[in-house]
């Protein structure tokens, strides 16, 4: 059973009036009561219904957009092309757009109430704790994934349809040792790929050897060419590999191209998300397409529904993914 503002109300002996007020950041409730009040809305597990309009109004005409932290974001082609849908949706609209990147930066945005809601890309939680998200009272949309059983609307690839896509494609070309090129598991999308993978090769009846899975601690070309290049020199058997992203699998090519090993004739490479750049890379990129735009488009449209006052219909909003077979995937070499 669903906990109400009335039932915090009750607990903590107060108005429902002076609950909204807490939730919504504004002045008229004593330090006590409203550390009071909080602590009740902790006990409780309550989630205040941010499509109500007497909760959330808009007050600065900003919206944040907050990217994880790390120099390697700024080259990502994932981020910008999303960033790119969530601006061109933003024109649409009277909102402005405030970007933050630095945990520093992020706490002073949100903190601060000089946004009426924010996007997130991708958060993890030991940087961007849920309670502490909660506690700020503003609507929130992820782009990515959270937590498993996070509070917040989302809208995200469908991560276990892709890789799976990914590995029976390479299966059907006649690979039967695939590795996985993952990024870290503090990643909801990394579970997801790695579950994915993980399924895929147990119903293809593949049998996953561990030392053919990269973990790596950021999404970061640059790391996966350090990583990968020195199992690839002494490598006999990985024929194809995937990846949980396209940027990951640029590092794969480089990689490969550092210890002499030829894309597709001696490894198969699949990326993930289909960033524009990958049709032009050579050979070009195969991967899975997700409408990266579009993604960043719904964010938009999803928080400016909540800021108007309007009850969305779901939590969480899947985009399809589909193969693209191009240049770096073809038949294993024969032995």
């Amino acid at each position: 059973m669903s906990v109400s503002i009335k039932d915090v109300a009750l607990k903590a002996g107060v108005s429902i009036a002076s609950v909204s007020r807490v939730l919504s950041g504004k002045p008229g409730v004593g330090a006590q009561t409203a550390e009071r009040i909080k602590q009740v809305i902790d006990e409780l597990g309550y989630r205040p219904n941010l499509g109500a309009r007497g909760l959330v109004k808009r007050k600065t005409g900003n919206i944040a957009v907050v990217v994880p932290r790390g120099s390697y974001i700024l080259n990502n082609p994932f981020f910008s092309t999303i960033l790119d849908g969530i601006a061109k949706e933003l024109d649409e609209t009277e909102f402005n757009m405030l970007m933050s990147f630095t945990s520093i930066q992020q706490q002073r945005l949100l903190e601060t109430q000089a946004v009426d809601g924010a996007i997130l890309f991708s958060p993890r939680n030991e940087e961007l704790s849920m309670d502490w998200l909660k506690s700020l009272a503003i609507p929130i949309i992820v782009v990515g994934s959270y937590l498993e059983e996070s509070p917040f609307p989302c809208v995200r690839p469908d991560d276990e349809e892709g890789v799976c896509q990914s590995v029976t494609a390479l299966f059907d070309k006649g690979h039967r040792t695939i590795g996985l090129v993952n990024g870290p598991m503090s990643s909801m999308h990394s579970v997801r790929y790695y579950k994915g993978y993980e399924r895929t090769l147990k119903n293809l009846g593949l049998t996953m050897n561990k030392e053919l899975v990269f973990e790596l601690d950021e999404f970061d070309g640059g790391k996966v060419v350090e990583v990968v290049s020195q199992f690839l020199q002494g490598n006999q058997h990985m024929t194809g590999v995937v990846c949980s992203s396209d940027f990951l699998a640029m590092g794969v090519m480089k990689a490969a191209e550092n210890a002499n090993v030829s894309i597709p004739h001696d490894l198969s490479v699949v990326g993930a998300d289909d960033v524009p750049i990958a049709s032009f890379l050579t050979p070009s990129l195969s991967s899975v397409h997700v409408d990266l735009v579009g993604m960043g488009r719904k964010a938009v449209s999803l928080l400016t529904q909540v800021l108007e006052g309007e009850q969305l219909e779901a939590m969480e909003h899947i985009f399809p993914m589909y193969y693209i077979d191009r240049g770096t995937t073809g038949a294993p070499k024969k032995k």
